[in-house]
């Protein structure tokens, strides 16, 4: 299987970074003849990093710089080969990337820990704990199972390509009927009465998160939540101050890192972390209002907590609400503004059939939209340096999750079709590295571009990103 790692938060070089077409197979000896072994920017990036660091990649290999130089925050990293994003990182080809210390930093005992690390002894009593949650679908055997044909989407049969544009293998989205929290379907962690640090990470391949600790699990939808999250940092690192949140919103790739006080609850209380976003693709507004949210019984469960012992020793760390998180440093007045689209595009020969594609594009003065594939010339090419805002203008029915590699930005503001701006989400007050871009909206972020280089943007619906949804974009001279 081809693969090519992509550090989702880092700030690194472009050989580094994991560029779709940078794949490489292994180095087996069952490779049929004929087959290519590497993609077509791997041996150029061989060479960039053989030369900067005096280091071979070995065949079958490929070996990337991280100077860890970012602001102490949630990453992950997960593979992102051309075409294959979705197959392989629903397989399990991803991780978290813990990065600490520096500046932006707090010191250790001000928030709660330790965290999980390696070589640690049995039995260990954890109050930071990384949470990966994905949903998935299982064959009876215990395999996990993905649809192969088009029609387990929308129970269409053919004819497809060459006798259609349609894609026989394509699913415009996949969602899996469990949900599996670092791993496991449904689990339960065993907690103190005390505060706990969680790093969430949307890890789904297409579902949006709506998150909530309650004391019913099947209680009806929208459900009253029993506890807050007290947010403190999101995909760039600690925001500028704490913000209490009943409920959170996540979109595929999204990270937020929350505490959750547990102190009030008796030993012996159970607790439910559960999911109130759609089986279906997410479009902005209300459960129970705008959509039917998950199924209580399946996909609306996350995990269980339980507080299952006494105190183990006194909890010392700062509440949230008188927690002084680092210094925020926003970034500097933009030079320029760059217009972008979203669309979907329709089979051309049939009708009546779903989406055969979704495209990301640019907007001209005059509204003018110009849907691009992934082969097409780069549009997107900021100056080395230069600080720029992103207009994001969704034309789809469909929330997007917009990732664009190598930097953090700030999310500036909404616009909907009636022209009314709204600020950023509470929890949107810091650095990110993925926004929601809402359907029939325009979204505004940004960003300072400082590294040379090839990179991608894309819509981090794994789906959409393997069918015409990620573009190339260049930063310094091409």
């Amino acid at each position: 299987m081809p693969i090519v790692t992509h550090l989702h938060g880092g700030h690194n070089t472009q050989e580094s970074d994991g560029y779709p077409e940078a794949w490489y197979l292994p180095r087996a000896s069952d490779i049929p003849d004929g087959y290519a072994r590497v993609g077509s920017f791997y041996e150029q990036f061989k060479m960039i990093f053989e030369d900067r660091f005096h280091a071979a990649w070995e065949p079958g290999t490929a070996v990337f710089q991280y100077a860890n130089q970012e602001r102490a925050a949630t990453s992950w990293f997960h593979d992102h080969a051309l075409g294959i994003t979705r197959l392989n990182v629903y397989a399990g080809l991803a991780g978290f990337y813990l990065l600490r210390g520096g500046p932006a930093d707090l010191p250790s005992g001000v928030l709660p820990g330790p965290a999980p690390k390696f070589g640690d002894p049995p039995g260990r009593h954890y109050y930071e704990i990384p949470v990966a949650i994905q949903d998935r679908s299982f064959s009876t055997d215990g395999s996990l199972f993905y649809p192969t044909s088009r029609a387990s989407f929308d129970h269409f049969t053919g004819p497809y390509i060459p006798g259609s544009d349609i894609s026989p293998i394509w699913n415009p989205e996949f969602f899996g009927n469990t949900m599996v929290a670092n791993g496991r379907t449904w689990p339960t962690l065993s907690v103190e009465p005390r505060r706990y640090r969680l790093r969430f990470l949307n890890g789904c391949n297409a579902r949006f998160l709506i998150l909530k600790i309650v004391t019913d699990p099947m209680a009806p939808r929208p459900a009253a939540p029993v506890l807050p999250f007290w947010q403190i940092g999101s995909e760039g690192g600690f925001l500028p101050a704490p913000v209490q949140r009943d409920q959170l919103l996540t979109a595929p790739a999204e990270r937020a890192d929350v505490i959750v006080d547990f102190t009030s609850m008796p030993v012996g209380t159970n607790l439910y972390l559960i999911n109130e976003g759609p089986d279906e693709p997410f479009k902005g507004g209300k459960a129970g209002t705008d959509f039917q949210p998950a199924a209580p019984g399946t996909t609306g469960q996350v995990m269980k907590f339980t507080v299952a012992r006494p105190l183990a020793a006194p909890d010392r760390t700062i509440p949230p609400a008188q927690l002084t998180l680092p210094p925020f440093e926003p970034l500097g007045p933009a030079s320029h503004t760059r217009q972008v689209s979203l669309q979907e595009q329709n089979s051309a020969v049939l009708r009546g059939v779903g989406p055969r594609m979704v495209m990301l594009g640019t907007v001209d003065r005059h509204g003018n939209r110009t849907p691009m594939g992934w082969s097409d010339p780069i549009t997107e090419n900021p100056a080395l340096g230069a600080t720029e805002i992103w207009e994001i203008h969704n034309s789809t029915k469909d929330a997007h999750p917009i990732h664009i590699h190598e930097v953090q930005f700030q999310v500036v503001d909404r616009q909907t079709a009636g022209h009314s701006t709204r600020p950023p989400e509470p929890g949107e007050s810091g650095f990110k590295d993925t926004v929601i871009a809402y359907p029939h909206a325009i979204t505004r972020v940004k960003a300072t571009f400082d590294r040379v280089g090839q990179y991608v943007w894309h819509c981090h619906m794994l789906e959409h990103e393997d069918n015409e949804m990620m573009r190339p974009y260049r930063v310094g001279p091409r």
